[in-house]
């Protein structure tokens, strides 16, 4: 003889859920978000740091062609 399944109720078939549940998921995807904004924070001091150390860099080689030229004009006689 076929039995007719008996139906049951969402509470019983549902996982028990843990009551701090929604509390730290709150907490974890505040301290994802911190952290997303601290990465691009400092990936903005990096370009700058970036940025800075290549002018340092142009600026120096610019000083030293300068500077070498002038001792090239003076060691050869060249201009005045």
């Amino acid at each position: 003889m076929v039995q007719v399944a008996r139906e049951q109720s969402p509470k019983e078939t549902e996982p028990p859920l843990d009551p701090d549940a929604v509390a730290k998921a709150f907490i974890r995807e505040r301290a994802r978000r911190v952290a997303r904004d601290q990465q691009i924070v400092e990936q903005r001091e990096a370009r700058i740091r970036y940025w800075i150390v290549i002018a340092a860099l142009i600026f120096a080689a610019l000083i030293l062609t300068a500077s070498i030229w002038e001792q090239l004009k003076t060691l050869f006689g060249i201009g005045t």
